[in-house]
């Protein structure tokens, strides 16, 4: 209780000093009505109330942000299977967010298989790349990334039947030098875990992200309003590797 009040205080507080209506990309792992498959699942009875807050707030929950002000696009990572389970629920809403895959997970269990991949991206999701075995990028050779960039890709590509030109940095580190080898793959946007509008670039020009996965809709409302720029420095520092 007392924790939930400290942070709805500092949103409040970062909402105030920094408010905006800015697009915003917020981001879960996965939705859940009634088996869940990860402890980052969200209920699915939380989602649709951060659905009702974001509309009445007057923002569009859209596939793709394009407009500067009041479009929000939702992102899942790692390819749980609850958004599968729940998928009548996104099209009856018309919500068609970006799904980012890690290539070792599909199809395991309490993931995503490919033909359950291929009946969401019919519907309309989105799905793009998380790399391929789901670790800490910063951690591994330029040889090994050949796979964990280059190679799962391909795989993504051959699945999708469509070109994968973005990547969301598992676990959210990053470095100089992982940022200059993505670039090498083709990849022509990098998503953080790091908070912020969509058209300001974070550190090392990577797309802003807001995640909200536990928070209540009060809480979803402060975040829309700018309430994460208070904690953007220390997120940036927590996942920054020299």
């Amino acid at each position: 209780m007392i924790r939930t009040l400290i942070k709805n205080a500092m949103l409040l507080c970062g909402a105030c000093l920094f408010r905006n209506t800015k697009s915003k990309l917020l981001y879960y792992h996965d939705v859940f009505a009634s088996v869940q498959y990860t402890d980052m699942g969200t209920p699915l009875t939380l989602f649709q109330q951060h659905v009702r807050m974001i509309r009445e707030q007057g923002f569009k929950i859209v596939p793709r942000i394009s407009e500067a002000e009041r479009e929000v696009a939702l992102l899942f990572d790692d390819g749980f299977r609850g958004i599968y389970d729940v998928r009548d629920y996104f099209r009856k809403e018309n919500i068609c967010p970006t799904v980012f895959l890690a290539v070792s997970l599909i199809g395991k269990e309490g993931y995503l298989n490919k033909e359950e991949i291929k009946e969401l991206q019919g519907q309309g999701f989105i799905f793009q790349c998380h790399a391929w075995s789901h670790e800490d990028l910063t951690t591994f050779t330029d040889e090994e990334l050949k796979r964990e960039l280059g190679e799962s890709k391909a795989y993504l590509e051959d699945l999708l039947g469509k070109e994968v030109d973005e990547i969301c940095l598992p676990i959210g580190y990053f470095s100089d030098h992982l940022l200059e080898e993505i670039k090498k793959y083709g990849y022509k946007r990098v998503y953080s875990s790091i908070p912020g509008n969509y058209f300001e670039p974070v550190v090392g020009g990577m797309t802003a992200r807001n995640l909200v996965q536990f928070a209540s809709a009060l809480q979803v409302k402060y975040m829309l309003y700018g309430g994460n720029q208070l904690i953007k420095k220390r997120y940036e520092r927590m996942h920054y590797k020299m």
